[in-house]
């Protein structure tokens, strides 16, 4: 004998769960569809677009939009379904891409630097190399690891921005409370400014604190706490190691920069109680250990 598993009004549960699951393979199939046709209409970059819907035929009612891994479309006509999200599966490989090419389309905008004639020797200007002294950058100048120029109209010692032997820019820093800001970036911002040619990389907040280690590692100034896009790939090329070494009351930013390198790169974290470019250089190898 056989259970009989109708209700009293003669209806079985197990139909209504056909029809309950009937429904969603009826609606996985039409995102299925809708979801492959939409991927077909469009190329593999990213796009906003409108144009005419294919499921309801009306015109220019379908609207599109990709970003990176994400894509949606909806049909704005009032009796059609077209509908739904959907998110790829993003490897590193394709998030570095996404950042070189980001990289190689600001290069192609960059405009060449020509150093403004205000640029003159900083040895007219005593406070440059007292500058220098100070913060712990005169090594790297004997030693020919950076460049330095003094701006005479802004009051600035100027530290040069090179790609090899190619100036891409600079940033100069005040050589009094006078001066605002006191940092300031000229021409491609794109590029950092490294001093030192070591396979270490120590990620500082400015350019004399990357002048500092540059007798131990190679410095490179961030000129803030945060990193660039465009720096990951001249960083990941250059590099076999990076500490990022920034003030505590940056901890969470520090953090940041770390997780956006390790995939890369070997990354640490070290907090510092003060900028580097106070420290000596037995401070400095102590404290980066």
């Amino acid at each position: 004998m056989f259970a009989d598993f109708t209700s009293q009004d003669g209806d079985c549960p197990f139909l209504r769960l056909d029809f309950f699951f009937g429904l969603v393979y009826i609606y996985l199939m039409n995102y299925s569809q809708q979801l492959l046709i939409i991927k077909n209409l469009i190329p593999n970059t990213d796009v906003d677009t409108r144009m005419d819907c294919p499921f309801c035929h009306n015109t220019n009612t379908l609207t599109i939009k990709k970003n990176n891994a994400d894509l949606m479309w909806y049909c704005f006509h009032a009796s059609c379904s077209a509908k739904g999200k959907h998110q790829d599966e993003v490897t590193m490989q394709q998030v570095y891409e996404t950042v070189v090419s980001k990289k190689e389309k600001g290069k192609e905008k960059a405009k060449a630097f020509t150093l403004p004639s205000s640029f003159i020797s900083i040895h007219s200007e005593p406070k440059c190399v007292e500058y220098l002294k100070k913060n712990n950058c005169i090594k790297a100048k004997e030693k020919g690891k950076a460049s330095f120029m003094y701006d005479v109209k802004q009051h600035r010692i100027v530290f040069l921005i090179k790609e090899k032997e190619k100036v891409r820019g600079a940033i100069g820093r005040g050589l009094n409370s006078k001066v605002y800001p006191k940092w300031y970036i000229y021409g491609d911002k794109s590029y950092p400014f490294i001093c030192g040619e070591k396979e270490k990389a120590i990620l500082v907040e400015d350019c004399a604190s990357a002048c500092a280690v540059s007798h131990l590692y190679s410095g490179v100034a961030l000129m803030g706490t945060s990193l660039p896009d465009s720096f990951i790939p001249v960083i990941r090329k250059k590099y076999k190691e990076v500490i990022v070494a920034l003030d505590r009351d940056a901890t969470t930013k520090a953090f940041d920069i770390s997780n956006k390198l390790r995939y890369y790169i070997p990354t640490k974290v070290k907090m510092l109680q003060d900028d580097l470019k106070y420290f000596n250089e037995q401070q400095i190898e102590s404290v980066l250990q």
